[in-house]
């Protein structure tokens, strides 16, 4: 090698061999000498670039089928040494690398194939890679390393202009490097712990790696910049869509997406759900998906101007034209939508259409909310309430339809915000109280809604996310004319209220389960 004795060293060795060629070929006119293994030096050969083998390099054949091939001080000191000063007085010939392009084994790729066996994932997990990686990024100051494919023109482009790339690319590329493995690592982590159960498995101390997925219009209010993240690990099951029609998406727009797709998610039957500031403002559940979208949009067609539309089942291309003429919409949500909705929505591009991947997922998935230097996880409010978890408390027993009524009301209350109080009748809501400090102001504000909609409340079901503390709300529910009334139960005053609702002939079961939503 003394003839190229002053020529710098890049260590290339990848699994994504995009552009390696270019890159290659371009550092040896810029007089770099490529040390390259296996299968990375397999392919440049085949495109007549020059490279020495890292067994040749370091004078050690790798062993073990290719599982040891960089791990030797050869490699490791040439990248970790700061200066020529470094190697001086080593015996067998150091040299200073320069460039480190390694990317790793494509571990996420081949667990997701539905037939991956534990051994092919083992297989994958890649230890020479992340070690040089290290290794360069920890001595930015003189080593440049790149690990992402869409980086090679830029460090090209310097190398080109410069004779060298600056500090502070290389400083950049370092920071990458070290956010790549460690989403490797916990890729690795989260496999093999084998555990649906995040909370459970999570450690004391963990990261929580983000990507961003898209910029949004504004944040919660327009002077205020926002962008959505998905959470790449730990692997945690979410709010999946793709938007497929219209303008940007706002903050708002996706926390008011989120709560009608995971409310509408809940029911069997075609279901519309429609919501406003976070908050469901008309449900429906009916065999037709036209007359759902009408019981829902009835409820409250005030609240309903702007507001956010879930579907649970396709939505055809009559409907979205029914929709559009008859209000004002932000965001319309669909498992599927007609073959003519996209021409539809041409001439509409503020209104969004997303669709949704897994509207029928019953995977486990958590909540998570930032607080000021703090994080709350939890696991989402996801327990099903059947009739085998009514227990009726009363005289007087709930008819069949008035149980299927109480356990749709009870449905929507889980995505009403605290205090919630629900009126319902053949499963489509009359009226809705939402956030009050008081339950009883709830109460009053679902009776007055069905009044300004001239909806008539006799006969209904009425739903409460938790218990009753006073008789206030049994007393104007019997005022009101509802038949049965549907409650965790869990009070102090339990006996009273049974007592009072036994006098006002209503029936009441309760459920055992709070569904508080804050």
């Amino acid at each position: 090698m003394g003839s190229k004795i002053n020529k710098k060293f890049a260590i290339i060795s990848v699994s994504d061999k995009s552009n390696i060629d270019i890159v290659a070929k371009k550092l040896v006119k810029n007089n770099y000498q490529i040390l390259s293994t296996g299968g990375t030096a397999k392919f440049l050969a085949k495109k007549n670039i020059p490279n020495i083998s890292i067994s040749k390099f370091t004078e050690f054949d790798e062993i073990l089928d290719g599982r040891v091939k960089s791990l030797h001080p050869k490699i490791h000191a040439g990248i970790l040494a700061k200066n020529k000063k470094d190697l001086e007085g080593l015996k067998n010939g150091y040299s200073l690398i320069d460039l480190v392009i390694v990317n790793l084994y494509p571990f996420k790729k081949v667990i997701s194939q539905p037939n991956c066996k534990l051994t092919d994932a083992i297989e994958n997990i890649d230890i020479g890679g992340p070690t040089m990686l290290r290794a360069a990024a920890k001595n930015y100051k003189r080593v440049t390393v790149v690990t992402d494919p869409n980086d090679y023109n830029m460090i090209i482009n310097e190398i080109e202009k410069f004779g060298c790339t600056r500090e502070k690319t290389r400083y950049s590329l370092a920071q990458k490097v070290f956010s790549i493995i460690s989403d490797y690592d916990q890729s690795i982590t989260n496999y093999l712990s084998k555990n649906d159960d995040v909370l459970e498995n999570l450690p004391d101390s963990f990261k929580i790696v983000l990507r961003k997925k898209q910029t949004l219009r504004y944040g919660e209010n327009p002077h205020q910049k926002g962008k959505l993240y998905s959470i790449t690990s730990p692997k945690i099951n979410g709010f999946d869509f793709t938007q497929i029609s219209g303008k940007e998406l706002s903050y708002n727009n996706l926390v008011d997406a989120e709560s009608a797709y995971s409310c509408v998610q809940q029911f069997t039957n075609s279901a519309c759900v429609i919501v406003k500031h976070a908050n469901p403002c008309g449900v429906a559940e009916n065999k037709n998906i036209a007359k759902a979208y009408d019981h829902a949009y009835e409820t409250d067609p005030v609240s309903s101007f702007g507001g956010i539309i879930a579907f649970n089942k396709n939505l055809n291309d009559k409907l979205l034209a029914k929709i559009i003429d008859r209000q004002f919409v932000e965001v319309i949500i669909a498992p599927e939508f007609g073959k003519k909705c996209r021409k539809i929505m041409e001439n509409k591009p503020n209104i969004r259409l997303l669709l949704i991947k897994n509207i029928k997922s019953k995977t486990k998935s958590y909540d998570m909310k930032a607080l000021k230097g703090n994080f709350l996880i939890q696991e989402s409010d996801s327990k099903t309430i059947t009739k085998k978890d009514l227990r009726i408390v009363t005289k007087k027993k709930p008819t069949k339809n008035e149980i299927e009524d109480l356990l749709f009301a009870f449905k929507v209350a889980r995505y009403v915000k605290s205090n919630a109080i629900v009126f319902a009748k053949n499963k489509r809501t009359l009226g809705i109280g939402a956030g009050q400090m008081s339950r009883i102001d709830s109460t009053n504000i679902a009776e007055s809604k069905a009044k300004k909609q001239k909806i008539k409340l006799d006969g209904c079901v009425m739903a409460s996310e938790a218990f009753f503390p006073f008789r206030d709300n049994v007393d104007l529910a019997k005022k009101i004319g509802v038949k049965s009334i549907i409650q965790p139960g869990g009070s102090i005053k339990d006996d009273e209220i049974i007592s009072i609702t036994d006098q006002h002939k209503i029936s009441m079961v309760f459920t055992a389960t709070r569904v508080f939503k804050h």
